[in-house]
């Protein structure tokens, strides 16, 4: 039994960073991060904070944010009449 191979080094798949979806509001790259977050993090920190139930591994890709006013200036209808005071 040696410990040629246990010098410390970090094997190279950990030295990645990890995408996590935050669940609860949380401080994660010294910044402070709400729900619904998508955020990129170094794979300890993302390790803790799914241990801590705050995170959970993101898989897939981040939601578009829409605007869903789109067109309706070109309504057909009369715009609605404002109340006066």
């Amino acid at each position: 039994m040696t410990t040629k191979n246990l010098g410390g080094e970090r094997p190279p798949h950990l030295e990645k960073n990890m995408k996590v979806l935050i669940l609860s509001d949380t401080v994660a790259n010294q910044q402070r991060v709400s729900a619904g977050d998508v955020i990129e993090v170094s794979y300890d920190e993302a390790r803790s904070l799914i241990s801590y139930k705050k995170a959970e591994e993101y898989k897939g890709s981040a939601k578009k944010e829409s605007n869903r006013s789109i067109g309706l200036e070109k309504s057909d209808k009369p715009k609605p009449k404002k109340r006066s005071k």
